[in-house]
């Protein structure tokens, strides 16, 4: 191997500017479902990319579209401490329910708020597990599982090979550290090919999903 070729300002930048371009494709791609690039032309920046990145080793960065693909979801998992507690729903199965859940909803509330600009979103409650993203200075630094609410497994390799989170945020001027939460879900019309996947692998055969979302079952 010879030396590292030192990277001109004018490389650096052409480097900065591919790898941000990249990222909003692949984001509009996955997360959107909005193509802005045909396939072709994302083929051809991305092997771009890589030239750049073998040439210029030193400006690759952890949130570089190269260092996504190929990356090996991981089976070993430590214990890490939530920032803050991630609690799970609360259940309410009557309207008395509902409006005791509300009175303490508006005894934690401060007062600055009232009661008159609180305002509700509903929505479906999916099934699966809850996902704790930590990213710092825009950069994704790690995955976790919601545990028992106050530690769970860390999961940030896996959690880099879903294509639709973003490995940076795509702000100009990110906060210094920002959680975000929420739960994956799966379209049934994956699950058939999930499934065969693993009979072929030998492994344990998936069963239908508990709740599913609005969407096309399997046949």
């Amino acid at each position: 191997m010879g030396d590292t070729v030192k990277a001109t300002p004018e490389i650096e930048e052409h480097y900065q500017e591919l790898k941000q371009l990249l990222q909003k494709a692949s984001y509009a791609y996955y997360a959107l479902d909005n193509p802005i690039l045909e396939d072709a032309v994302y083929d051809q920046l991305y092997h771009e990319l890589q030239t750049l990145e073998a040439q210029h080793p030193q400006l690759i960065t952890q949130d570089s579209p190269t260092q996504r693909v190929g990356e090996q979801p991981s089976s070993q998992f430590i214990s890490v401490r939530h920032r803050i507690p991630l609690y799970s729903l609360e259940n309410a199965f009557s309207l008395e329910e509902m409006q005791a859940w509300q009175e303490r909803t508006f005894r934690l509330t401060s007062e600055d708020v009232g009661q008159q600009n609180l305002e509700y979103v509903c929505e479906l409650k999916i099934d699966g597990s809850a996902l704790a993203l930590t990213y710092e200075h825009g950069l994704l630094t790690r995955g976790a599982t919601r545990g028992n609410g106050v530690t769970g497994e860390e999961i940030t390799a896996n959690v880099r090979t879903i294509r639709s989170i973003p490995l940076r945020l795509n702000l100009e001027d990110p906060p210094a550290v920002v959680e975000v939460r929420g739960r994956p879900s799966f379209p049934w019309r994956f699950l058939p090919n999930l499934t065969r996947s693993a009979r072929a692998s030998g492994t344990l055969c998936l069963r239908i999903p508990a709740t599913p979302q609005q969407d096309t079952p399997p046949t």
